[in-house]
């Protein structure tokens, strides 16, 4: 039952909590207001007294002897209704005028219309004070003297009603408040979490949980459509710009080799120039669009030997660049990929600055940064952050440059950078420069022979 209702229709379950209590506390309202009625009747304390000089006085009059009386008498005063056996004239004496609120005065509207009653102060002996005198014929009469009523009870039967009614309002907004948290808020909540750590071309394919409410699952169905149409775009884009760029290769290839047959020394230098850039386009968007990335698996790798690999390969082909760092240092990553965003970096810098550096060091924090410097013109402040984009170009950015791309180079970093968690920040330096910091977790870190250096150089966020 609770089952068919949890995967009901919204609808219907906040019409289910907002009726239900409210119809349940109305009846039990009715039934506490009966039975609590005939509950303080039956035990009403002006009653029972009233009953039980009833039965006194039908004792006393059944009695056969003064003995008896007596011993009726002392078992009544026992129980803490006191009562003493006076003559008849106390009812003809002057009564006592006493409150309607006074305990005689309730014990004897609940007396027998029959019964000869009279307030008195004291009975003639001046053993009782203040009491109640009932005729029991035979010239005879009894005066009681009740003992003080019991306490009120902590609630009232008008407490009790609105007990009930402020229940009847505050229960259901209360459910309701504990549904929407539970049944709505929650899937809701999860699925915007799934959705901002969801990646376009990886994951699972349907990464949000139909389960819950009806409206829910089918909110949840929508999504996972949604995303395995977005999937199916992407891959369908990426497959046409990998068979365009795989299909270049051949006239590129003839191109090259009728260059390469040219006579005019100054015309096949121009045209293996442009050869070249197509060839980089080309290589640039191959790897942008490939799943090496993401398919590499994370192992233990020596920065150190890395990035002074890196910085090898530009030094031998005449290029001014330099590590700076510790000689040994192993950190949890993938290393082609990281290598491969090093090498973007460091190529970009080559273009304009004379002297680079890689740097390796260790924050306060733990923090792992990486970063490649450079005594270039730097980057205005506004394009700090959209050369990162993919497409966009940063030749004018920073002044000329003899090479051209698709302008996906410092896109590729930024993706191998956020698939290791670590963010990237391009900050020019003074009086003139830029540095590329890539901070990566300190949870990779694996362990070191030396600790890392701080990298010097004096950095400008102000474009």
């Amino acid at each position: 039952m609770f089952t068919r209702f949890r995967v009901g229709s919204i609808r219907r379950q906040i019409a289910a909590l907002a009726i239900g209590p409210i119809t349940g506390l109305v009846t039990l309202g009715a039934i506490s207001e009966w039975a609590l009625r005939d509950d303080l009747e039956s035990i009403s304390y002006a009653r029972t007294t009233a009953l039980k000089i009833e039965t006194v006085i039908d004792q006393v009059r059944e009695s056969a002897s003064a003995v008896q009386r007596a011993a009726i008498l002392d078992a009544t005063s026992r129980t803490g209704l006191r009562v003493e056996e006076v003559a008849t004239a106390e009812l003809s004496r002057g009564e006592a005028d006493i409150s309607f609120e006074d305990v005689r005065h309730l014990v004897q509207d609940n007396l027998p219309d029959s019964f000869a009653t009279a307030f008195r102060p004291e009975t003639s002996a001046g053993k009782l004070h203040n009491v109640l005198v009932v005729g029991i014929g035979d010239d005879r009469a009894l005066a009681f003297l009740p003992a003080s009523p019991p306490p009120d009870a902590w609630i009232s039967d008008q407490q009790v009603s609105v007990v009930l009614q402020l229940m009847a309002l505050v229960l259901p907004v209360i459910l309701l408040s504990l549904y929407a948290a539970r049944v709505i808020s929650a899937p809701l909540l999860e699925f915007a979490k799934a959705a901002e750590t969801l990646k376009p071309d990886d994951g699972p394919d349907r990464p949000f949980d139909e389960r819950g409410a009806a409206e829910i699952r089918t909110l949840a169905k929508s999504l996972n459509d949604m995303r395995s149409r977005i999937r199916s775009m992407i891959d369908d884009r990426t497959r046409m710009l990998r068979a365009i760029s795989h299909d270049l290769r051949t006239p590129l290839t003839r191109l090259r080799l009728r260059a390469e047959r040219s006579t005019q020394p100054e015309l096949k230098a121009a045209l293996l120039k442009d050869i070249s850039a197509l060839g980089d386009m080309i290589n640039d968007t191959l790897t942008y669009l490939s799943k090496e990335m993401a398919t590499e698996k994370p192992v233990n790798a020596d920065l150190p030997s890395l990035l002074a690999t890196v910085c090898s390969d530009f030094t031998d082909i005449g290029f001014n660049v330099n590590y700076v760092g510790p000689e040994r240092f192993t950190y949890r990553c993938k290393p082609r990929s990281l290598a491969r965003a090093i090498t973007n970096l460091v190529e970009n810098s080559t273009k304009l600055a004379q002297d680079i550096s890689v740097e390796l060091s260790v924050l306060e924090n733990g923090t792992v940064r990486m970063s490649v410097v450079d005594d270039g013109p730097g980057l205005p402040g506004g394009l700090r952050t959209r050369v990162l984009e993919p497409f966009f170009k940063i030749d004018a950015a920073r002044t000329s440059s003899d090479r051209s791309g698709f302008g996906l180079g410092l896109s590729i970093v930024d993706d191998i950078v956020r698939a290791h968690g670590g963010t990237i920040e391009l900050l020019n330096r003074a009086p003139h420069g830029l540095a590329a910091h890539m901070d990566f977790p300190a949870e990779g870190h694996a362990g070191c022979a030396a600790a890392p250096k701080k990298s010097a150089g004096n950095f400008a966020r102000a474009g």
